[in-house]
């Protein structure tokens, strides 16, 4: 159980999707009690039919309601963190030259996507000598971790751009990495020191097609430069007992009681989709996630586990989860400058690493077509990887997005009733090489072959 309902007198686990996460009191519900009487907030479908519907009153109403629940996110992490005791840590590690720390307020930081991206908060440290970090902080909010996952987290990031170090990605230098809850961390709130590098968040769709070639020529030969720098293990790195990067666990779970388990490093591909698969189908069985269609989430799950992509038994890549355009910085010319945001990299399979970035699909294509025919972009990505890297076997890859269809399979819930069945209708096709399939024609095939699963 990663997290119990929040209602009192309920001993259910809730829900991991969002949907039984709230944003606006941050609290998690099982699924009796998401749509209860007892939990008053708007709900997702709510969210989602204000927007849909444009009512300018509507809209402020929820506007003002989302903006008070983060910035009351920003000040509960701002309020543990001890701001003489940072830059105290940050003047010690740069041998005593004095610095200044600026925490932005709650009403400074709310969408403000210099210092909140994502699941985290930035403040910026500036030196005498004009020299800038940031702080990087995970922020409390409805999908914060537990403790001990969210210091793996934070570690484990610390060891990959420490890793990235002896590369030629171009990533920011860290320099200090401290844990929540840590009687040594002066500072409270645990943290990242990093480089901030020069540079802006990308807008692909605002590059011409001269800035896409530059920015695609760059990419090409950082893939080129990761293959040589291959890891022996499927999992998230971390460092060891000497400080070096290593590869660790892939995922974790937990028990009935919240202890984590770690799950891996797994030696073969295939053996880490088998792991992950079945502690998803346990979740089912558990009620933790896919509570709207439990047998369709099972059905989908089974049918997975016989069409896995082939299996690779290493060596291992790094590759960049949330490959978003802006997790790459560039500068006025599309040069790349930076790539950053690596809180959730793997260590996984060539085919999987050097697949496209997720900023190059065409994802009203890939979603709502199930198509998964390269778009324009990722052939720019391709072409450059054979032509200009003579990387033949890079620039296939980079066309394909197999493992991408299996992420999404495997993170699709039944709550979303339309996504679920669009990724899986994706996944089928892409894999059986057929244009079209019927859920309902699939459906009874696949209850007949697995059964109900006791569900």
């Amino acid at each position: 159980m990663k997290w119990s309902c929040s209602i009192q007198s309920c001993i259910q686990p809730a829900l991991r999707s969002l949907y039984g996460q709230c944003e606006l009191c941050h609290q998690h519900f099982c699924s009796k009690h998401v749509v209860a009487a007892l939990h008053i907030c708007p709900t997702n479908e709510d969210i989602h039919a204000i927007y849909i519907s444009g009512d300018p009153a509507k809209l402020e109403g929820l506007d003002s309601v989302r903006r008070k629940a983060g910035e009351a996110v920003i000040s509960r992490l701002l309020a543990t963190i001890n701001c003489d005791a940072l830059r105290r840590r940050a003047e010690t590690l740069r041998d005593g030259m004095k610095c200044a720390v600026h925490l932005p307020s709650a009403d400074q930081a709310y969408f403000n996507f210099d210092v909140v991206g994502g699941y985290n908060y930035h403040g910026s440290i500036v030196f005498e000598d004009g020299k800038t970090w940031l702080a990087r902080f995970r922020l409390p909010n409805h999908n914060e971790p537990p403790l001990q996952e969210k210091n793996f987290d934070r570690r484990s990031e610390f060891a990959t751009y420490r890793f990235l170090a002896k590369t030629a990605v171009p990533v920011p230098e860290v320099y200090d990495c401290a844990d929540d809850d840590d009687p040594m961390n002066l500072v409270g709130a645990g943290y990242i020191l990093l480089e901030k590098l020069e540079g802006k968040p990308l807008a692909w769709y605002e590059a011409s097609e001269a800035q896409k070639e530059i920015f695609s020529r760059q990419l090409a030969e950082i893939y080129v430069n990761l293959e040589q720098h291959p890891l022996d293990g499927l999992g998230r790195l971390q460092l060891s007992s000497t400080g070096q990067p290593e590869v660790g666990p892939a995922f974790f779970d937990y028990d009935s009681e919240g202890n984590l388990i770690p799950l891996g490093p797994f030696s073969q591909s295939n053996d880490y989709y088998t792991a992950l698969i079945q502690r998803r189908i346990e979740l089912v069985k558990t009620g933790e996630i896919a509570t709207s269609a439990p047998v369709d989430q099972y059905l989908v799950y089974k049918s997975l586990l016989d069409s896995l992509p082939p299996n690779e038994p290493g060596p291992f890549f790094l590759r960049h989860v949330d490959s978003r355009d802006a997790n790459f910085l560039v500068d006025d010319d599309f040069n790349i400058t930076g790539i950053i945001d690596w809180e959730l990299a793997i260590s996984t399979s060539r085919s999987s690493a050097f697949q496209s970035p997720l900023l190059l699909y065409d994802l009203g294509e890939l979603y709502h077509q199930g198509l998964s025919t390269p778009s324009e972009d990722e052939k720019r990505l391709s072409k450059n990887l054979r032509e200009e890297q003579g990387a033949v076997e890079l620039g296939a890859l980079a066309e394909k997005k197999l493992h991408f269809r299996v992420d999404q399979v495997i993170e699709a819930d039944t709550w979303n009733r339309q996504t679920f069945e669009r990724v899986w209708s994706g996944w089928w096709k892409a894999t059986h090489g057929v244009e079209t399939f019927d859920w309902d024609t699939w459906y009874k095939k696949a209850l007949a072959m697995y059964g109900d699963g006791g569900l």
